[in-house]
């Protein structure tokens, strides 16, 4: 689990955004300095090689970020499955990538429920 998430992890670049509140006036700039960003990390015990911790923000992000990723592949998914242009060596390989990001998510998932535990 952990070596896939932090597979993930390496090839991506993690970002939080603010939720945007139409109706609320714009911050004052420097209350939004003094903010501190939530801490993501992947934390590596020394006992085992094996066994490494994520915080609960990083797995949470990145949860959020493969929902989304997901949402657009099966999305896509069904286009490609559509088209008649399309071979279907190509639609197999799509919804193939679509299963694997569900493990994935599914690992994510097991691993937010182990620590919290």
């Amino acid at each position: 689990i952990s070596n896939r998430i932090a597979e993930f992890a390496e090839n991506m670049t993690i970002v939080e955004r603010q939720q945007v509140k139409p109706e609320a006036p714009p911050a004052d700039p420097a209350e939004m300095q003094r903010r501190k960003p939530r801490k993501l990390e992947i934390r590596l015990q020394t006992s085992k090689p094996e066994d490494v911790a994520f915080s609960a923000p990083f797995l949470d992000n990145t949860l959020q970020k493969m929902l989304t990723l997901q949402d657009r592949m099966l999305r896509l998914g069904a286009e490609i499955a559509k088209a008649e242009d399309v071979s279907d060596e190509i639609k197999k390989e799509q919804f193939a990538e679509a299963a694997e990001m569900s493990r994935i998510i599914a690992l994510i998932c097991a691993e937010k429920a182990r620590q919290s535990s």
